[in-house]
């Protein structure tokens, strides 16, 4: 499947309103499946979103596929590091290697940058603690 990593933050969810309408399935998906995994204060995805996307050094990488967000993580930019949390993909394209895929772009990426990966907040989600640890070496190059 070839999936492309896109930065989904306010201009650009502007300029493609159809993956805002992707990460509210995205994320509406992992509230339900794993309400434990998300900041406590938020009740729903759109606010998580909403939220997030007000915050200047957050923003979503997508895993983009025919037009698509199948998946995303958000990304916390802190001066030192990338944090990655809220780790989801559409349950209809699970266990078909997106998230593997974007957490590989995304590892790529923060290379050409100089700047670690440092996923947080996988608590109490099985997969994506067993997805961090088959890209261990991945993730902490």
């Amino acid at each position: 499947m070839p999936v492309f990593m896109v930065k989904a933050n306010a201009k650009t969810l502007e300029e493609q309103p159809s993956w805002l309408v992707d990460l509210h399935k995205i994320y509406t998906e992992g509230f339900v499946a794993s309400p434990a995994s998300f900041p406590a204060s938020f009740e729903n995805a759109p606010d998580f979103i909403d939220e997030t996307l007000m915050q200047p050094n957050c923003w979503f990488a997508g895993a983009l596929f025919n037009d698509h967000l199948l998946g995303a993580v958000l990304v916390t930019e802190t001066a030192n590091s990338w944090q990655l949390s809220c780790l989801n993909v559409r349950k209809v394209t699970q266990r078909r290697g997106v998230a593997t895929r974007l957490l590989t772009l995304l590892a790529a990426q923060a290379e050409e940058n100089s700047l670690p990966l440092c996923i947080t907040k996988v608590e109490n989600n099985a997969a994506v603690e067993a997805l961090v640890g088959k890209l261990a070496t991945i993730i902490n190059q």
